[in-house]
């Protein structure tokens, strides 16, 4: 029996579509054999008994954009369908008093975005193209950005959540309040799980006030070598900003490189701030006109968000100059930096599997490490920087536990 007649006997008409018709960006995913879009939890657990029945894997997404490409077959050697999330959608609950909202993982983040900043608040998560994400998707692999310097990594604002294991149950996660977690907190491994453990159909999330005054500062050089000093003195300066970033090339500075720095808070502390990071540099920064900031910031935030090839190389801050060599002896890229964890994230239109092999060898005899963020070249493999044993076992265990049939993201490896 095919996936879709199988899936006609369990779910409505309009949770099923064939894959060919392409709700979803599956070009370089693969070929499932049906595409199903529920629109209910009770139709999750549905789709999942069915494929734990069936031998069939499940690939859990919204629209397929950020999942990389499916390197293993089902549990059966071969078949296996694509969930779209796109039917679970829709803000379910927001307390904007208590800087909280649930919302269906398939929920796109432009629309949450636009509701939060008419109650004044918003979601300070910026990696990139997150307005063009889906709520679930963003928590399914913990995404941030510069921004998590100033406010926290997302996974640490992932309140609850309701999820359907690989086996069909339903767990409800967490809860509304900040303090909501008595025993094992299963919030943590679940985000940033990419799907492995469960399909998320809910999210409940906590708010921010949008500061008072948001500025952001810019000072350019024609390399981002020459930035690297200035990007460390900010890092080591007694105050500090709620985003930095250094970026190779920037349209607003002219085609140059640049390292932007930005502050949040009242409008006298923002500009005190201000005066003492120019002090612990000394240089000072231009600031960008309130009008222009935020294309200038979305600009840095996508630059090296979407490519054939990524690449997250890490070390220490002290060695910030060491590893912007190690990323231009790698050839032509596209890279920005975020100084403060000093993780860079490296695009490439094209690239060989040497080069990844270079730039790892690179990176790592500075003590630092690299790993594949996203390759469409399914013959670039992960090299050094590999999980320990201990990791390992632990994954592996938390898969048992929440997929014992091993149904879930047939691209996991």
């Amino acid at each position: 029996m095919t996936a879709g007649a199988g899936l006609a006997d369990i779910l409505p008409a309009d949770a099923l579509e064939a894959a060919e018709e392409g709700a979803v960006r599956l070009g370089h995913l693969g070929s499932p054999e049906s595409v199903v879009r529920p629109a209910s939890v009770d139709e999750v657990v549905r789709v999942m008994h069915w494929a734990n029945r069936e031998k069939v894997g499940v690939l859990p997404l919204r629209s397929g954009r950020h999942t990389g490409p499916v390197t293993r077959s089902g549990p059966d050697g071969g078949r296996w369908i694509a969930l779209c999330t796109a039917r679970l959608a829709g803000i379910e609950i927001y307390e904007a008093a208590d800087l909280t909202f649930t919302a269906g993982a398939g929920t796109p983040m432009r629309d949450l975005d636009a509701t939060l900043r008419a109650n004044g608040q918003w979601a300070p998560f910026d990696p990139p193209y997150v307005l063009d994400r889906s709520l679930g998707g963003l928590v399914a692999t913990a995404s941030c950005g510069p921004l998590a310097a100033g406010y926290g990594e997302l996974r640490n604002h992932v309140l609850g959540m309701t999820v359907v294991t690989g086996d069909g149950r339903v767990l409800r996660l967490g809860g509304r309040v900040v303090k909501n977690v008595a025993g094992f907190d299963l919030i943590k491994p679940m985000t940033g799980s990419r799907g492995s453990l469960a399909v998320m159909t809910s999210i409940c999330l906590r708010a921010f006030p949008v500061p008072q005054h948001d500025l952001v500062l810019m000072l350019a050089a024609p390399s981002a070598q020459e930035l690297a000093k200035a990007a460390v003195a900010v890092v080591t300066a007694p105050v500090m900003p709620v985003a930095t970033v250094l970026v190779d090339r920037l349209e607003a500075a002219g085609g140059a490189a640049a390292l932007l720095v930005r502050l949040n808070g009242a409008t006298d502390a923002v500009h005190a701030d201000r005066r003492t990071i120019e002090q612990h540099v000394g240089r000072s920064f231009e600031a960008l006109d309130p009008s222009a900031s935020d294309a200038v910031l979305e600009a840095s935030r996508d630059h090296a968000g979407w490519a054939a090839v990524r690449l997250l190389a890490s070390a220490s801050p002290s060695r910030l100059t060491d590893l912007l060599n190690a990323i231009r002896m790698a050839g032509p890229a596209s890279f920005t930096v975020d100084p403060y964890p000093s993780i860079a994230r490296i695009a490439f239109e094209m690239a060989h599997p040497d080069t990844l092999s270079a730039l790892t060898r690179a990176v790592e005899s500075i003590g630092g490490a690299v790993r594949v963020e996203h390759a469409l070249d399914v013959g670039l493999r992960q090299e050094g920087s590999q999980p320990t044993p201990d990791e390992t076992r632990l994954v592996e265990r938390l898969r048992t536990a929440f997929d014992p049939e091993e149904v879930l993201w047939p691209a996991r490896s």
